[in-house]
């Protein structure tokens, strides 16, 4: 056995468990399932026919056709696997000029499979690049990079930052297939693409496991670890829907999870770029504003007026009752400027209902 078979079989066993894991996750839909499974899928075709190019170079003369197709498959399918990862993780954009540039790229490879242009296959059944070998990377690269910023881009909805892990992740992929670019011989790019993909999986999980489903707003438990974890200076504001259970009782369940996922827009819209912004629980909302915190004023008056727009064009929305307060670390801890937070949301909840009374 030699290193290359090792290698092929450890990408095999990663993709083997990666289908496992996702087909047993009672969180994932179905078709996040078969998409996810499309990707390993795709890594395996291209680990494949790379193990049977390997298999076949210099051997019997009589294997020159299985080892072309090999490689042309390989070529073929390894740009691919970005966009299937792509459409598993994240949002695809410009859908055909994605698919113009696979088309395109798989024409050019078999017209320059039988010229000679990005590899060839000699007489004695030797593997060799050619000139235009540096076409298929960049293609790889180009489809790796659009991945990685549509996954980023799609996840910033969930308030889910670039962050090192990102980083370092796409560095260890470039890494891995660069080093086989240059150094043929240390075949390495499919087992790194292998972990490559377990760990987009993982990390969009983990992403969409902090998110709440109803409006797509950090849930609960985001919001309890961030309060734990506040140290800098920051404002924090409690929002209520006023007469919410009217409107559960009124207009049916799912006009309130209407309601409740129209604010949550309205605050993420506002304070999204600025602070965090959680759903905390039934018609309740926490923003940690940690950034640009003199505009606290502008930005509530801002989400007043949004709050307004919104009642008049929905009409189903009564009011949004906010209470603010500020934290400073050397002054109080969390749990007391939560604590006013609320008082000051309940007052303010006060007013808006004996304003509603008298009108």
């Amino acid at each position: 056995m030699d290193l290359y078979t090792v290698t092929f079989s450890i990408t095999a066993f990663i993709l083997l468990i990666t289908v496992m894991d996702v087909k047993t996750n009672r969180l994932v839909s179905e078709i996040n399932k078969r998409e996810t499974v499309t990707v390993c899928l795709c890594v395996f075709v291209a680990s494949l026919c790379e193990f049977i190019g390997k298999e076949t170079n210099g051997a019997a003369v009589g294997l020159i056709g299985v080892h072309r197709i090999a490689k042309l498959i390989e070529f073929c399918v390894t740009p691919c696997i970005g966009i299937a990862a792509t459409k598993a993780y994240g949002s695809v954009t410009k859908k055909k000029a994605v698919i113009g540039l696979l088309l395109s790229h798989a024409v050019f490879e078999v017209v320059a499979m039988f010229y000679g242009l990005i590899f060839r296959v000699d007489e004695q059944n030797k593997y060799h690049r050619e000139r235009f070998y540096m076409v298929y990377v960049a293609v790889f690269f180009v489809t790796i990079i659009y991945c990685y910023v549509c996954i980023i881009r799609r996840n910033r909805q969930y308030q889910a930052k670039l962050g090192i892990v990102n980083i370092l992740a796409l560095v260890f992929l470039t890494f891995g297939i660069s080093v086989q670019m240059i150094y043929s011989d240390i075949t390495v790019d499919f087992v790194c693409v292998s972990i490559g993909a377990f760990f987009l999986y993982h990390y969009s999980g983990n992403v969409i496991n902090q998110v709440d489903v109803t409006t797509g707003l950090l849930n609960r438990r985001c919001f309890e670890r961030s309060l734990e974890n506040m140290r800098s200076p920051a404002y924090v504001l409690l929002f209520d829907v006023d007469h919410f259970k009217k409107i559960n009782d009124t207009l049916g369940h799912a006009e309130g999870d209407r309601c409740l996922y129209l604010v949550a827009n309205k605050i993420f819209a506002v304070y999204g770029k600025d602070g965090s912004c959680y759903r905390i629980g039934g018609d309740e909302y926490c923003v940690i504003l940690h950034k640009n915190l003199d505009r606290i004023n502008s930005l509530n008056a801002k989400f007043s007026e949004s709050v307004r727009t919104l009642r008049d064009s929905y009409g189903n929305i009564f009011g949004v009752s906010v209470g603010c307060a500020y934290y400073d670390k050397n002054k109080n801890d969390a749990k007391e400027v939560l604590k006013e937070a609320d008082e000051k949301m309940y007052l303010a909840k006060k007013q808006n209902l004996d304003e509603a009374d008298i009108a």
